[in-house]
């Protein structure tokens, strides 16, 4: 696994960082994500900000502050990836099975840090269709999206994107294994009646973890195993 899912969290309006060792663990928001996108290996990405999750100020670990993350087999340190102000931290690890518990700590000496964020991934799935680069006319073919096993407890969500049409999200209760974006559902950007383009399907089923109180700020963690297909989309 190497995509790069920290791009998708760039803020899009100006940011800025500070330095870890000028900020309690109390100031801090942590978005922890736990995710799987091929079912072989798990990305661990954990972005902390000043404030709560929607504030654009980053924080920069400096010292001897560091996040570790842990699949069960022993903690390690996190790496991290930074484009201007905007810092998160990653971690790779070579398992993506049902139930495995993952813990991400912040360890530092300027106070008691926060040690004890845990997320547990729900269990793997496949696409099964469409298949890829398969073309759908916007006018006139609804897009059929399944996957299998299907019947887990946890939560479903089917999103699509492209560059002609707004991103439309459908949550599946139940987890049927499968969902159809009918015909008129998604809206067309305006200006792309007549384009085509290439589409995204995202298929996530999404497990909330437990964040460590230490965060002042608050946050969210979360594992998921996520899916994606490449569509062409046609007016």
């Amino acid at each position: 696994m190497r995509s790069l899912w920290f791009l998708t969290l760039l803020p899009l309006v100006a940011c800025e960082s500070v330095e870890s060792k000028d900020v309690g663990t109390d100031a801090m928001s942590a978005q922890i994500e736990v995710i799987s996108a091929d079912g072989a290996s798990t990305r661990v990405n954990t972005t902390l900000r000043v404030g709560g999750l929607t504030s654009n100020t980053y924080v920069q670990l400096t010292g001897d502050d560091q996040l570790t993350a842990d699949d069960g087999t022993g903690p390690i340190e996190m790496s991290y990836l930074s484009i201007g102000d905007y810092w998160t931290y990653i971690a790779d690890f070579s398992v993506a099975a049902a139930d495995t518990n993952f813990a991400v700590a912040l360890v530092r000496s300027l106070d008691d840090g926060a040690p004890s964020s845990t997320a547990t991934l729900p269990a793997p799935f496949d696409l099964t269709a469409p298949a890829e680069a398969t073309a759908f006319s916007r006018a006139s073919d609804p897009i059929t999206v399944t996957w299998e096993p299907s019947g887990a407890s946890d939560g479903m969500t089917v999103r699509l994107s492209s560059d002609c049409t707004l991103e439309t999200t459908q949550d599946v209760a139940g987890d049927p294994g499968t969902t159809t974006f009918e015909v008129g559902s998604y809206e067309v950007a305006d200006g792309s009646e007549a384009e085509s383009c290439e589409g995204t399907l995202t298929v996530e089923r999404r497990r909330a973890g437990v964040l460590d109180e230490a965060f002042g700020e608050g946050g969210e963690v979360f594992a998921a195993q996520r899916r994606e297909v490449k569509i062409r989309l046609d007016p």
